[in-house]
């Protein structure tokens, strides 16, 4: 069995389609950076985390970073630390790394 209370460590790049173009400046979908987290998490620790919450108002622009939060393991806080690698069109990679908080 997996030791719960190690650390979840996630680093790896993500790719969604997280953009909305409502304004003049694009902006990252806060749900599609939440399923980033998700995809990652899961994909790395097994973990899969439920209640992902990411911030809006983020413009879609590389090297923008953001923080979105999670309970983890044992009811614990983590965060999921995002930067924007690249922007094409509608979709968005991020490099996802997620630590206690």
């Amino acid at each position: 069995m997996a030791n719960r209370s190690a650390p979840l460590i996630a680093g790896m790049v993500a790719i969604v389609i997280a953009l909305t173009a409502c304004s003049p400046k694009s902006t990252v979908k806060p749900e599609g950076a939440a399923q980033s987290v998700v995809d990652v998490v899961s994909g790395q620790t097994g973990f899969h985390p439920t209640d992902v919450h990411c911030p809006s108002g983020v413009e879609a622009k590389v090297g923008q970073e953001f923080d979105c939060h999670f309970t983890g393991p044992e009811g614990k806080p983590y965060t999921a630390h995002l930067r924007i690698t690249k922007v094409d069109g509608e979709r968005v990679d991020f490099d996802v790394r997620s630590r206690p908080s």
